[in-house]
């Protein structure tokens, strides 16, 4: 194979696709179609758990085909918004796969949103239906008038639990709601009207649904999906060889919410076969609960919760073997820390290393990801079917060669279609190259290496500058904390010198034997020998807990202005 030295060219990890593959098609139609077509012929297997109830893919179907009827009835129609405000549970599968059947968009407002984020996001897309959970219902009350909404339709979160377990929670969980002819029951919602018929839509270049940013940058921006481009992320798990059995069960923990939430661990599963586990509370916690009871065969878990559940094996061993794919993406994780992941995982009987994969809401979810066969520590995986990835100078746009340094930018099938109504914020993400073609720009800094394996650092505004103007990256000081065992985590930021430059300040936690001046002391030895005068931390604070947004995020903000005070 001829190298130029650049990897968008070369593209050297086709080497690991086999030619039917490269040459396969993704499914051409609505998500709901891929679903049913893909399970005709199983429709007695189990498609969702929920508390331990189990439904099949016939169930699942015909319960969607039901809501597709009563959505018409209330007047839903093609590329209608309707506003979903819910977690994972059964009914939050029927409505989407009802909606994309009958080719509306499911708009998945984050329950983490303030309110008057929840209002101008809902008020921005006209819509006239909104469903949302009873337990989030409280989110929306002392907004309700204010909102575009026609009708809002309560949904109880203990609807498809378990006679017995629905009893239970049903005493634990009630909420007082008073209903009108605007705020609606669920059941009232499905038995209004006569039975309706309806026509497949053929909606393959048709938004499916749209998720939001965090808004940590502004104001949060709807990030529109369309069924084209989430059928083509799918592909990459149909026709590439990635080896399954139906009689699977797939723990589905991570948030709808997010495009990875829907994308890869929803309608991804269902598409193959198997039995998606719906988990409605993200927390370390109820990941590591769910593990030890439903035992389930793939699991997506972000490399917090991974960590937390591994560090409470080595109190409690435990028979892992039941594992198929363990798979973990959305934070860094050092190569370092994966090793030792892999490890206690092989020492609990699991036969499989990590997957781990890198992606973003705009790009669809996945753009590169590991597999059993091909991986590298450290590395976030090579592209997925049909995807091409490079690293490029942010100034010059000139891409890096082999292991050159810049940013990460993506060129995929799955992308968004725009920012909702945000043409100028679409404009700015995406960057047009001489062919014409449309790189996301991901705002991350990273290489490629000559087997075409992705490596991401960090973001690209993860830095501060010194005296000399030097641009100094965060993250590369933090990779030389890490190293130290005692240290679980770290978050170096630039502090002001009364100077008027920058200097580094970080702020570590530690893991829970440690000797916080022992620790301390390390740091400062590994900073001097590895690190550049200009990037030693100025300071060193240990601290219990990192402070977060109500979004989930680190709240930097606030970790500045602690390193300013002190």
């Amino acid at each position: 194979m001829l190298q130029t030295g650049y990897p968008s060219i070369d593209k050297p990890w086709l080497k690991y696709y086999s030619v039917a593959a490269i040459n396969s098609e993704p499914f051409n139609g609505s998500i709901y179609e891929h679903i049913k077509k893909k399970n005709i012929n199983c429709l007695g297997n189990y498609a969702l758990q929920y508390f331990g109830k189990k439904i099949t893919y016939k169930e699942m179907l015909d319960r969607a085909d039901l809501i597709a009827q009563a959505l018409i009835r209330e007047g839903v129609r093609r590329g209608d918004n309707v506003i979903l405000l819910m977690s994972s549970c059964p009914e939050l599968v029927y409505l989407l796969l009802a909606l994309n059947k009958i080719g509306a968009i499911a708009n998945m407002i984050n329950p983490l949103f303030t309110e008057e984020q929840i209002k101008d996001r809902v008020n921005d897309t006209d819509a006239n239906l909104m469903f949302v959970l009873d337990q989030l219902h409280r989110l929306t009350e002392h907004i309700f008038n204010d909102l575009c909404i026609k009708k809002m339709v309560v949904v109880p979160i203990i609807n498809s639990m378990p006679i017995m377990t629905k009893h239970i929670a049903g005493i634990k969980l009630h909420k007082k709601i008073d209903y009108n002819n605007k705020l609606i029951r669920w059941n009232d919602f499905l038995r209004y009207g006569e039975s309706v018929t309806i026509d497949l839509v053929n909606a393959s270049e048709l938004p499916a649904i749209v998720v939001y940013s965090s808004g940590t940058t502004g104001a949060s921006k709807g990030i529109v999906l369309t069924n084209k481009g989430i059928n083509s992320t799918i592909a990459h798990y149909e026709y590439t060889g990635f080896e399954y059995d139906r009689n699977w069960s797939y723990l589905q923990i991570i948030p709808t919410w997010f495009s990875t939430g829907a994308v890869f661990c929803l309608f991804m599963p269902l598409c193959l076969g198997l039995c998606v586990i719906l988990e409605p509370v993200f927390s370390k916690e109820n990941f590591d609960k769910d593990i030890r009871r439903y035992k389930p065969n793939m699991i997506m878990g972000a490399t917090s919760l991974w960590l937390y559940f591994l560090s409470n094996l080595k109190k409690k061993k435990m028979d892992l073997s039941f594992i198929k794919y363990p798979i973990t993406g959305g934070e860094k994780i050092l190569a370092d820390t994966e090793i030792e992941l892999n490890d206690i995982l092989k020492q609990c009987g699991c036969d499989v290393h990590m997957t781990t994969g890198y992606g973003m809401c705009e790009l669809g979810s996945t753009a590169s990801a590991t597999s059993v066969k091909y991986y590298k520590y450290g590395s976030t995986g090579y592209p997925i079917k049909d995807v091409i990835i490079g690293a490029f100078d942010i100034e010059t746009n000139r891409e890096c060669k082999y292991k050159e340094r810049g940013e990460i930018r993506v060129l995929t099938p799955s992308r968004m279609k725009e920012y909702y109504k945000r043409p100028d914020a679409t404009e700015e993400f995406f960057w047009k190259d001489l062919e014409g073609r449309e790189w996301g720009c991901t705002g991350d800094v990273g290489y490629v290496d000559e087997d075409g394996f992705v490596f991401v650092e960090g973001r690209a505004t993860d830095y501060f500058t010194t005296a000399s103007n030097e641009r100094i990256y965060n993250f590369d000081i933090e990779n030389v904390i890490l190293k130290i065992k005692a240290v679980e985590q770290c978050e170096v930021v630039g502090r002001k010198n009364p100077n008027g430059y920058e200097e580094s300040f970080a702020f570590v936690l530690l893991k829970e034997v440690a000797d916080a001046s022992a620790v301390i002391d390390e740091i400062n030895k590994i900073c001097n020998k590895e690190l550049k005068p200009e990037q030693v931390p100025v300071k060193i604070k240990v601290i219990n807990e990192f402070p977060v947004k109500p979004s989930g995020k680190r709240n930097m903000e606030q970790l500045i202005q602690i390193a300013s005070e002190e």
